[in-house]
C-alpha cells in the first residue's frame, strides 16, 4: 500500500491532538509515498475539463489530485467517497470501495 502528499494531508487533518498528529505522521512513513509533480497537475486539469463537458466537475479538488497521481503511477484507490467511482470512468484508476 502506499499514499500520495494529498492522502497524508488528509489523514493528518483528522487528528485529534497533537500527540494524535505526531503518531499518526509517524505511523504514515510506513508506506511508499508516490510522487505528486507538474504532470499530476497536467492529469488533474485534463480530468476536470473532460468532466466539465458533462458538468460532472464538481468533485473535490483533493479527491481530483488523488485519482491523477493513481492514474500516473497505475495504482488503485482504496476508498469510501463516491468521487472515486466518476473519477475512474475517465481515468485509469481501479476504485476499491471501503465498506464501513
Amino acid at each position: 500500500m502506499c499514499l500520495c502528499a494529498i492522502t497524508r494531508f488528509e489523514l493528518l487533518y483528522s487528528a485529534r491532538s497533537p500527540s494524535d498528529y505526531e503518531q499518526l505522521d509517524t505511523d504514515l512513513n510506513a508506506f511508499h509515498e508516490l510522487r505528486i509533480d507538474a504532470e499530476t497537475i497536467a492529469i488533474a486539469r485534463t480530468a476536470q475539463h473532460e468532466l466539465a463537458t458533462t458538468s460532472r466537475h464538481r468533485v473535490p479538488v483533493p479527491d481530483l489530485l488523488i485519482a491523477a497521481c493513481a492514474h500516473q503511477h497505475q495504482a488503485d484507490v482504496l476508498h469510501h467517497d463516491r468521487h472515486y467511482e466518476t473519477l475512474a470512468s475517465i481515468l485509469s484508476f481501479t476504485p476499491v470501495r471501503l465498506e464501513r
